[in-house]
Order: C-alpha cells, then sequence, then structure tokens
C-alpha cells in the first residue's frame, strides 16, 4: 500500500479524462470548459458535504439600495451550502460575497496564457469578492490551477519576475487575505503563498504530485481541523524537501 501512489492517481485521472476527449476532437472551442468540468467533478469527491462547487458569479451591494456591482464570470466557485444563493441552475450560480470561501481559476495551459495576466485576474477576483466580506474574513482560497505548462525549458527567473508583477497595483492592507495562493503549474509544480513568511512564495517540484496537493490545500483551507490531525495522509510527502526556490 502507498499514500503517494493513491494521490498520484489523482494527477492519472484528471489528465486521462482531459486526454480522452481530445483524442476525439482536435478543433473544440469548449475545451477549456470541459477542463473546468472535469476538475471540479474530481475535487467535489473531497469536499465536506457543507460545501458545493460550482460556476458563476458574484454580486455585491452598493451605497445606493437597487444598485450592484457584478464580479466577471468565475470558473470554480467553492460556497457554503448554509449560506443563501441569488440563483442556482444546475452547477450555475449566483452568490453575494459572504457565501464564497474560494475561487479557482483553470486553465489548460498556464504558460500559453500568460502567468502575469491569469494572475493579476485572479487577484482582481479575490479583490471584488473581499471587499464586499467583513474585514474579519478567516483564511481564503484563491488558486489558478494549470493542467499543463512549464514543462520544458522552465526559466525560474524569468517566471519569478513576471509572477512578481502580477501583485503590482494590489497594494492595499489587505492584499495578504485574498490574493492568489496556491497554483498548480502543470503535474509537477506547484506555488503556495506563505503570508507570513519573508519570501511568502514557495516554488516546489512534486513529481506527479501538485494536482493531489493543490486539491489536499483547498480542502485544509476549507476544514483545517480534520487535516492537521492526519496531515500525513493528506500530504503523503514532505513538500518540504522539494522546494526549489523563494520568492
Amino acid at each position: 500500500m502507498s499514500l503517494i501512489e493513491y494521490h498520484r492517481t489523482t494527477t492519472k485521472e484528471l489528465l486521462a479524462l482531459t486526454n480522452k476527449v481530445r483524442n476525439l476532437i482536435t478543433h473544440w472551442g469548449e475545451d477549456g470548459r470541459y477542463k473546468e468540468a472535469v476538475l471540479k467533478n474530481v475535487i467535489r469527491r473531497f469536499l465536506p458535504e457543507k460545501f458545493t462547487i460550482g460556476t458563476g458569479f458574484v454580486i455585491k451591494q452598493t451605497n445606493n439600495r437597487g444598485e450592484h456591482l457584478s464580479s466577471r464570470q468565475i470558473d470554480l466557485l467553492i460556497y457554503d451550502d448554509a449560506s443563501p444563493v441569488l440563483f442556482k441552475e444546475g452547477d450555475f450560480v449566483i452568490l453575494t460575497p459572504d457565501a464564497v470561501k474560494g475561487i479557482i481559476e483553470v486553465k489548460a495551459n498556464l504558460q500559453n496564457q500568460g502567468i502575469n495576466h491569469v494572475l493579476q485576474q485572479a487577484n482582481k477576483n479575490g479583490q471584488f469578492i473581499f471587499s464586499g466580506k467583513d474585514d474579519k474574513m478567516q483564511q481564503f482560497f484563491n488558486g489558478v490551477f494549470s493542467f499543463e505548462g512549464y514543462e520544458n525549458n522552465f526559466d525560474q527567473n524569468a517566471f519569478v519576475n513576471s509572477y512578481l508583477q502580477s501583485n503590482n497595483g494590489f497594494d492595499d492592507e489587505h492584499f495578504s487575505k485574498y490574493k492568489v495562493n496556491h497554483v498548480s503549474l502543470n503535474k509537477d509544480w506547484f506555488i503556495k503563498y506563505w503570508k507570513d513568511d519573508a519570501n511568502p512564495h514557495s516554488l516546489y517540484n512534486i513529481e506527479d504530485l501538485s494536482f493531489s496537493f493543490f486539491i489536499s490545500n483547498l480542502t485544509d483551507v476549507l476544514s483545517n481541523k480534520s487535516i492537521n490531525k492526519n496531515n500525513f495522509i493528506w500530504y503523503a510527502t514532505d513538500k518540504e524537501l522539494n522546494r526549489i526556490q523563494q520568492f
């Protein structure tokens, strides 16, 4: 029995499911939406019953009654079932900020789509949601998940510079609470933001385990009491032994 191999099956399943359709249809504009659906269905298996995952929008009130602001469509929204839902049709939802516990941007290939742009947008989504919450908001999961990218000729210095540029313009005092804090670059490369460290971003190379660590960290944020008690099960290897860089 091997917990590491168990977690690696998550990676194998995600890639197998996405490639299954790709092998049948080569020119398909909805490939990105299919990848979102695959990831959503896999994450759903790990979530406590009190949380639901869907896609949609977040809206918040303004100072004028009858007026509101809307977010852009967010790929994946994790929300608390105890909170009311403004609109729901299947997995599509419209929520208020208080219901949202986590957001995920899903990309087929983050390298091709530009990490700076993607992280900027994810940070804006987090900022929009946070500004409609109580300032005492507990830990918030803001993730970017990429199925592919950075497999070959990975220039770490250029990557780090581009990554850090995505933080430009977010200088408010609450930035550390809503910013992107987990990124899966591909099946092997993973980034976690540790807000209390001097160099808060850590880049890890954990072969075939990045997808699993992304999901385990999501469940950790949502219900950390159980994860902390059983962390050797949820994190079957010590990623700190595979930390490549801090920045």
